[in-house]
């Protein structure tokens, strides 16, 4: 038998440490460290701390997160995420309850929530100072709001006028007094049950006194953008529905939650650097986000599908964007978002560098199992299927073969310039687009000029 006279492995503390043989998940240390980050916030806590609640080292801590700042979003967003998918929850639960109902159930979800991760609740909404938090924290509260909008909707359904941009003025502040409740709960140890009953006694008076009048008037002046457009008449304006994107999930998207950036963060700094690089490169990406390449390549496959997914999601924000400032309906506003999107996609200059110097540019954009093409089809199929629901527009042929085809005479019209010199002849594409729909061509263009294509 051999005995050793090595000391165990301790802190300077005096804590042992985790065992070096297995390396702890992201989220094992995201446990330790978030007590410390919520009892004493960013600026006072030190790597020593933190690496001493993890049981892990300081050089685990940077391999895994790149430092303090990259550790303490990461904790930021992993309790947004935690709270955003139980309040969502608690609100499927709540489903076609009543206003009182609904609002009792969702309130004590949130209560509960912070009674059993009080320290990430601390941290989520105690730490607005730091960056990025408050963007996170309003990230979080942005769903659960757009919920609550539609509640008040609901609630006065019977009214001669839509409620548009009140509503969610309305659905603004009730979040914020529910937030601020439970903060208060938190922070001054009051009892949960009570503050709680208090709180939704209180949204509830709320909701039940609005003001029929006061809500037409900041319609009336809310910009467009908001909601539907406001008309000066007391004609009864139905909400439109908005618009629902079942788009197919691409390979390769991660199976995991990662430190310090999401999908939707790469597929950002994806086309901020596209823009303005001469030839766009993923490693560049890697760097600005502090993660490695290989996670990208495990998240898209490769460069290629790193752009596809950033171009897909580009058209996707760009069709919301136009669709939203749209006033039409059925066949008609179909080709009204897509004319003022593919104008923007042909002006778009990074785009036409691209394809001048990229020789694969064609091919990423055009092939049938990638995601520019099946992300367009996709963004289509689901104005198409809004048109059907709520227009009655009856499509000429099948809506999934008319999706198919709009997207790929898109495509040919936009960026291929071997058939007759269409490539980027937008005046025939509307043409074309038209007819396919099913609109009389002799009715007025729609042409306004290019839409931005900046997100």
């Amino acid at each position: 038998m051999t005995v050793s006279n090595s000391e165990p492995d301790l802190d300077s503390a005096g804590k042992r440490r985790r065992s070096t043989a297995v390396r702890p998940t992201d989220d094992a240390l995201l446990d330790g460290v978030i007590a410390v980050f919520g009892r004493s916030g960013f600026d006072r806590a030190t790597m020593e701390e933190l690496s001493s609640a993890a049981e892990t080292s300081k050089p685990t801590l940077y391999s895994h997160f790149g430092g303090k700042e990259q550790l303490f979003e990461a904790c930021v967003r992993r309790e947004a995420e935690r709270l955003r998918d139980w309040m969502l929850e608690s609100y499927r639960s709540a489903a076609g309850l009543g206003i009182k109902r609904h609002t009792d159930v969702t309130t004590h979800a949130l209560f509960e929530y912070a009674a059993r991760h009080d320290q990430g609740f601390r941290l989520l909404f105690g730490s607005l100072n730091r960056p990025h938090a408050r963007q996170i924290s309003d990230e979080v509260l942005r769903p659960i709001a757009a919920r609550i909008a539609d509640l008040i909707r609901a609630e006065h359904e019977r009214d001669d006028r839509a409620w548009t941009a009140s509503a969610e003025f309305c659905a603004a502040i009730v979040t914020d007094i529910a937030v601020r409740g439970v903060t208060q709960a938190v922070e001054r140890q009051l009892d949960f049950t009570a503050a709680a009953e208090l709180t939704v006694s209180m949204i509830v008076a709320a909701l039940r006194q609005l003001d029929p009048e006061a809500a037409r008037a900041l319609d009336r002046t809310a910009p467009p953008a908001n909601g539907p457009s406001s008309r000066d008449t007391e004609e009864s304006v139905e909400p439109y529905p908005a618009l629902e994107i079942r788009r197919p999930v691409p390979a390769g998207r991660p199976s995991g939650r990662q430190p310090g950036a999401t999908a939707e963060d790469v597929l950002d700094a994806t086309m901020r650097i596209f823009r303005t690089a001469e030839r766009f490169e993923a490693g560049t990406v890697a760097t600005e986000l502090g993660i490695g390449r290989t996670t990208l390549y495990r998240w898209f496959g490769s460069r290629e599908g790193l752009l596809g997914a950033a171009f897909a999601r580009q058209f996707e924000q760009l069709v919301l964007g136009i669709d939203g400032r749209r006033d039409s309906r059925g066949a008609l506003r179909i080709s009204e978002v897509l004319d003022r999107a593919t104008r923007a996609v042909a002006a778009d200059p990074a785009l036409r560098r691209f394809l001048a110097n990229e020789a694969d540019a064609l091919r990423l954009i055009t092939r049938a199992d990638g995601p520019v093409h099946t992300g367009s089809v996709a963004v289509i199929s689901a104005l198409i299927d809004r048109a059907r629901e709520h227009d009655g527009y009856r499509p000429p042929v099948d809506s999934a073969a008319l999706a198919y085809a709009l997207a790929r005479v898109g495509e040919a019209f936009l960026y291929d310039d071997t058939a007759g010199d269409i490539r980027g002849d937008v005046e025939h594409l509307q043409q074309v687009q038209r007819t396919l729909l099913g609109i009389d061509d002799s009715g007025p263009s729609t042409s306004e000029g290019p839409e931005s294509t900046v997100a």
